[in-house]
């Protein structure tokens, strides 16, 4: 019995990582350095810079913004992954170290604690090279995709909802 509740409390702390990554990825879609940023500004028709038609010089600083971020954001991103990598051993370790668990737990929440915090300087860089109207029209095309977002996901719950079929 006792080794159940050790397991269950494994399960409890890897799926609270689990959701803090995904809070962490989705907290600002469509938006900042690496995959979110310029990769996804790449792939969605006409860019996001021309999207605000920012000009030469905005575009040379916000690429310098996201290349100096990557950066910051590569040794960052490594440890996370590392600190995720050891709390799966530390949670299939016999005998269970619930104290072990823990700590690589808070470590890692201690990771991605920097991580959004880098994001977020990262992101009011940008935001400080755009203009008042690029700003609002930022907003706006967020706005847009998180409701884009919002619509594919319903869809996509309802199809793989067994209830609702």
């Amino acid at each position: 019995m006792k080794i159940g509740k050790q397991v269950a409390i494994g399960i409890a702390a890897s799926i609270a990582v689990a959701t803090l990554m995904v809070s962490t990825i989705f907290a600002h879609p469509g938006f900042g350095p690496g995959r979110s940023g310029m990769m996804m500004m790449r792939r969605m028709g006409p860019s996001l810079l021309e999207q605000l038609q920012v000009s030469d010089d905005q575009r040379s600083q916000i690429q310098s913004i996201f290349t100096d971020g990557r950066e910051t954001l590569r040794p960052l991103i490594q440890q996370l992954r590392e600190k995720h990598a050891a709390l799966q051993e530390a949670a299939r370790d016999q005998p269970f170290d619930e104290t072990l668990v823990r700590s690589q737990a808070q470590e890692i929440a201690d990771v991605q604690a920097r991580l959004i915090v880098v994001r977020a300087q990262l992101k009011n860089q940008v935001l400080a090279v755009l203009t008042d109207e690029q700003q609002a029209r930022l907003s706006e095309l967020r706005a847009q995709r998180l409701q884009q977002f919002r619509e594919w996901r319903k869809e996509r719950s309802v199809k793989t909802d067994p209830s609702q079929q």
